[in-house]
């Protein structure tokens, strides 16, 4: 049973409000964020119903864990989701692997809380071996005389101090913006974090980290982002203070029911995982033999006078030495699929990327949590195209969760 204040649930499952579900003020926290729609949940009869979203959200005092998971009843024996959500995080570059210091064990802590610590791990890092001064303009009123005096402000500043200087002057400090992120997210991990030792060490580590101009956080912001020899090492802890920062909204009429959505489609998550992992098994196996690629785009169809349209299949297959030349086109898709019967849409779906990739086979890709067999099927009155059901079997080994490519493997190889 869940406790009062966290919740761990599988992706489009329901929370109500109930015995140990839910309490009324916490789903009113929920539904005055989800305001006019959120792509996360959508609001059912006394509780929220998720989507394909999987990460975590925490919503004023308590937190929602949600899950990936391949079955709706998987076996006994199946992978724990929590772990194989970090993996596929890895996969799709959203969880940086730690630098500079001993390996980070994530599997212990919920997905928000790894973060966060990940976090603090790379800042104290980047403290340990010093963080970068960077030059900077300042100008102001100075007891000395130094860089160029601005007349027109020091005359309006200072006519009646005769002992004080507005100038304008070069500056060689810390006060920069690779900085000023690693503080605003400290600040924001030692204010919303529920572990004491993670907002204990966040105040910690501000102590160590000076006074900077705060940035106004934007998308934009850390899109236009830039590094140089000397920042390199804090593109880690930037890629975390990313999501944490943009996933943070504040509660600006109560104050204290602040929500953090840090939630990740599960389908995009799925298709980085099987591309990492097919080119990792197909490059130790076949090295220099196969490409795989990710969303080629070929045009489909243009109106008159209006703009081309195109299709883009997840991932596709080619031969090192006739890399124009497809060989199998996948597409991924993180959902259930009862007894091996695919929505015609995703079919149709497949024929048109056969026929514009120029590809004779095709596979849709689902995972499961046990051996599932695969489904081959042709199309009719299209001669030589094929599309089959893959099932990509995921299960604890010794190194955590792996994926069962074989199947895949064998239409590339055949």
């Amino acid at each position: 049973m869940p406790s009062k204040n966290h919740f761990t649930v599988f992706e489009h499952e329901t929370l109500r409000v109930q015995e140990g579900g839910l309490t009324s003020d916490q789903l009113q926290i929920l539904v005055d964020y989800y305001g006019e729609g959120c792509p996360y949940f959508s609001l059912v009869y006394r509780g929220i119903k998720f989507n394909e979203y999987v990460g975590v959200l925490q919503a004023g005092p308590f937190t929602i864990e949600v899950l990936p998971k391949a079955d709706r009843d998987p076996p006994d024996d199946s992978p724990p989701w929590r772990n194989f959500l970090i993996t596929m995080l890895r996969a799709a570059g959203l969880l940086p692997e730690p630098t500079g210091l001993a390996a980070l064990h994530l599997r212990a802590y919920s997905i928000l809380d790894g973060y966060m610590l990940l976090f603090l791990q790379e800042t104290r890092y980047l403290i340990q071996t010093g963080l970068v001064r960077r030059y900077r303009t300042t100008e102001g009123n100075s007891s000395t005389l130094k860089g160029s005096l601005q007349f027109a402000q020091h005359i309006r500043h200072n006519g009646t101090h005769a002992e004080r200087f507005y100038t304008r002057h070069t500056v060689y400090d810390q006060d920069h913006l690779h900085n000023a992120l690693l503080r605003q997210t400290l600040q924001l991990i030692a204010r919303i974090a529920r572990a004491p030792d993670l907002s204990g060490a966040a105040r910690t580590l501000l102590l160590n980290i000076p006074e900077c101009q705060e940035a106004a956080i934007t998308e934009t912001l850390f899109e236009t982002l830039t590094y140089s020899r000397t920042t390199a090492s804090y593109r880690p802890a930037h890629q975390i203070a990313r999501l944490l920062l943009l996933a943070y909204h504040p509660d600006v009429r109560r104050g204290s029911n602040n929500v953090l959505a840090l939630l990740f489609d599960a389908n995009m998550l799925w298709e980085k995982y099987i591309l990492q992992r097919l080119r990792q098994e197909l490059n130790q196996r076949f090295p220099g033999t196969y490409l795989v690629r990710e969303q080629v785009r070929t045009n489909f169809w243009q109106p008159a006078g209006g703009v081309m349209r195109s299709v883009k299949p997840d991932l596709v297959v080619y031969e090192a030495a006739h890399p124009e030349t497809a060989i199998l086109v996948l597409d991924t898709k993180w959902k259930r699929i009862p007894d091996n019967r695919p929505a015609d849409n995703d079919l149709k779906q497949m024929l048109v990327y056969n026929l514009y990739q120029g590809c004779g086979q095709s596979a849709l890709v689902y995972p499961a949590s046990r051996q599932r067999t695969g489904i081959a099927g042709h199309y009719q009155s299209v001669h030589g195209t094929s599309c089959s059901l893959q099932f990509v079997s995921l299960q604890e080994g010794a190194h955590g969760i792996q994926a069962h490519l074989e199947p895949l493997l064998q239409l590339i190889t055949a």
